[in-house]
């Protein structure tokens, strides 16, 4: 999967609070936005790899191992990078939070805020609009 350099690619869950915080504020600083819900989405391991590779993590990282569906799995496994990719094909709700893509650039977003590590620029102009301007 190729990720368009101007292009915001949001990969979250939209029920998830952290993932309607951060599309709230991804669409106030941007306006074209990819969203895709990786609930209902089912995304190959090779999405999965150039994912974990933009953030320069590995698989295991981006695991919430809290969770309850991977609680006990994960507590006596020792996971190949293979495995942790098909831990994130099959149970994609294990993830810590949505990830962010921007120009190769990704972010694994635990707070809203963090997507603008990613280096965008808010829409807000900067200069004073004229019928603000001191005459």
């Amino acid at each position: 999967m190729k990720f368009h350099p101007n292009e915001l690619t949001l990969l979250l869950d939209p029920s998830s609070s952290t993932g309607r915080k951060l599309r709230a504020f991804a669409h106030s600083i941007c306006s074209n936005i990819n969203e895709i819900d990786y609930t209902t989405t089912r995304l190959t391991t090779t999405v999965w790899k150039e994912v974990v590779t933009l953030l320069g993590n590995h698989p295991e990282e981006l695991i919430d191992k809290d969770h309850p569906l991977i609680k006990d799995q994960v507590k006596e496994n020792n996971y190949t990078m293979h495995g942790w990719l098909n831990v994130l094909l099959n149970s994609p709700q294990v993830l810590k939070g949505p990830i962010a893509i921007r120009k190769n650039k990704a972010i694994l977003c635990t707070n809203p805020n963090d997507i603008l590590k990613l280096g965008i620029s808010s829409n807000i102009p900067t200069k004073p609009l004229p019928h603000l301007r001191a005459r």
